[in-house]
């Protein structure tokens, strides 16, 4: 059985997706398809800490929820789908992109000398 503090923060975080998707002007769609990809991806980000995970899910909630249907939305007919796969991949390849910068040898790449 999950611990009090984790099933009222589910709880609360739920409650709060839902409250956002009923304001007018807001794609509700989209707002349930950011949620849930973002909570995907803190589910499975098992090695970073929980002001780490709070953080990333705020972004890819917010990149999910702006980034999805607009990005994908000539593929994909429904606005929850495109955001969920948004912010299930959004945070993710932001950080690999990050590592792929730290690591990269301009010199090499460009095909100058050492």
């Amino acid at each position: 059985m999950a611990e009090p503090s984790t099933a009222a923060a589910a709880g609360t975080a739920t409650l709060t997706a839902a409250v956002i998707g009923m304001l007018p002007g807001i794609d509700a769609n989209a707002v349930v398809g950011a949620f849930c990809g973002a909570t995907l991806f803190v589910i499975s980000a098992k090695d970073l800490g929980i002001f780490e995970r709070f953080a990333y899910l705020l972004i890819s909630f917010a990149i999910g929820y702006l980034g999805g249907p607009a990005l994908l939305g000539d593929m994909l007919e429904q606005s929850a789908v495109s955001a969920f796969i948004a912010a299930a991949v959004t945070v993710t390849a932001g950080l690999r992109a990050i590592d792929g910068v730290k690591t990269l040898d301009l010199k090499a790449w460009l095909g100058g000398r050492k």
